[in-house]
């Protein structure tokens, strides 16, 4: 059984706003702005969809195949060579003309972030194709994290056609698509997977309520912030607490790592509310540190955190 997790290799080149954004935007002026945030030294640390998922499940206990591109500059050879010590299969990590993908990412004393991303190599299409992979195919699981538009497009309608399990992540990419495109590319999915504000956009482009994307799609999972997250089902929803912190340091990645914990146990059969709940306990070591890929633990770590917090043992992480 594989993993396969689609998305963007970048460098993610961070700040920190000591106020908070909304104080400086006149909602009477929105037509045309015109700011400048004063911020600390910026910071650069790997990141990008993709590889902050496969970082965080690579210390999970996984070797999820990485389906992506990067520059030939330097970043991007360093990127590659990060990604083979820690044992991954780069195979279908293409190497484009273009630079690394970068994103330029500003969080304020709220935890809001305002994100400008380069996509670079992103653009280049990827020589993956899914039907390579061992069958049975429903065996498999992939995750088409926000990356290159046509991947991600031509990836949903694959494993949907070869029926392999996937989940719909369109992130900040939601704006590039028209509502028939996410609705084509959320079809067959195992669960869409986005935050309160991609949610919002979604069902704007599509003109759907929530509960009309269950013709799609079995499950939603909507992450909140500090708040936790929210499983819904055509059952109905249920919060999900977020992880405990020691100290929270920086915000970014915290998303890709909830993803990480999902995939983890959804590969292990386990159910999907356990599966979000890892994703809690997995997000809350990111956050403790300064870059989506900064932090550090053991799997005996996230078990017991994790125990401490939910009362329910992992049995892929025992």
């Amino acid at each position: 059984m594989a993993i396969i997790c689609s998305g963007s290799l970048a460098y993610d080149r961070f700040s920190s706003f000591g106020g908070e954004f909304k104080d400086h935007i006149l909602t009477d002026k929105i037509d045309y702005i015109n700011l400048c945030f004063l911020v600390d030294q910026v910071e650069t640390a790997p990141g990008g969809t993709a590889g902050n998922i496969v970082y965080n499940l690579h210390l999970l206990g996984e070797s999820p195949l990485v389906i992506s591109a990067v520059g030939q500059d330097p970043e991007g050879q360093v990127y590659l060579s990060r990604l083979k010590e820690f044992g991954l299969d780069t195979t279908y990590v293409a190497l484009a003309t273009k630079p690394t993908a970068g994103a330029y990412i500003c969080t304020d004393a709220a935890s809001n972030q305002l994100t400008f991303f380069n996509s670079g190599a992103m653009s280049q299409e990827t020589s993956f194709e899914p039907a390579s992979l061992p069958q049975p195919y429903d065996q498999h699981l992939a995750i088409v994290a926000p990356g290159g538009l046509a991947d991600m497009k031509n990836l949903c309608r694959l494993y949907r056609d070869l029926g392999v399990r996937f989940i719909f992540d369109p992130g900040q990419q939601v704006p590039a698509f028209t509502g028939p495109e996410l609705l084509d590319m959320l079809d067959g999915s195992l669960m869409l997977i986005t935050n309160e504000y991609e949610l919002d956009l979604f069902l704007e482009r599509t003109k759907l309520k929530v509960e009309e994307l269950f013709q799609y799609t079995t499950t939603i999972v909507t992450t909140l912030g500090g708040e936790g997250s929210r499983l819904t089902t055509p059952k109905g929803s249920q919060h999900i607490m977020p992880g405990p912190i020691e100290e929270l340091v920086n915000p970014t990645g915290a998303g890709d790592a909830y993803r990480a914990g999902i995939l983890k146990a959804l590969a292990h059969n386990e159910a999907i509310i356990t599966a979000c709940r890892l994703g809690s306990t997995v997000a809350s070591f990111c956050v403790e540190a300064a870059g989506p890929q900064s932090h550090y633990f053991r799997p005996g770590e996230v078990l017991a955190r994790h125990f401490r917090t939910f009362k329910e043992t992992i049995n892929c992480l025992a």
